[in-house]
């Protein structure tokens, strides 16, 4: 079920770019009346470069992996998160430690405490 919503997801979101990007272009056939034909070879040069920028990226290789039904799987990505994982791990690790001396000092103060109290009258 994941896999079918995460593809119609995908769809829309593909379906949504092309919109804004005939939108986009709509509006630049319109400036070719009113400011020339300059401003609409700028803003195909644009809305090119946001493109390739967007598609090629992580934005684009999610929309991929999307639509082919698997998850975004990035060996390098994996392995970072790995060593994230595995340093916050240790991390944990040398607070319990901390924790446990911490423990181990607070009974020893509490029966320095109780024999100090038994020998005072």
């Amino acid at each position: 079920m994941g896999s079918r919503l995460s593809k119609v997801i995908a769809m829309v979101m593909v379906l949504g770019i092309t919109a804004m990007t005939l939108g986009f272009f709509a509006f630049l056939v319109d400036e070719v009346g009113r400011n020339g034909f300059e401003f609409v070879v700028a803003g195909l040069v644009g809305v090119a470069g946001f493109g390739w920028l967007l598609l090629r990226g992580p934005v684009g290789k999610a929309i991929a992996a999307m639509l082919e039904g698997g998850a975004p799987a990035d060996d390098a990505m994996l392995s970072i998160r790995m060593a994230d994982i595995e340093d916050r791990l240790q991390e944990i690790s040398l607070e319990t430690q901390r924790m446990t001396e911490l423990e181990d000092r607070l009974d020893f103060a509490e029966r320095l405490l109780t024999r100090h109290s038994e020998t005072t009258p």
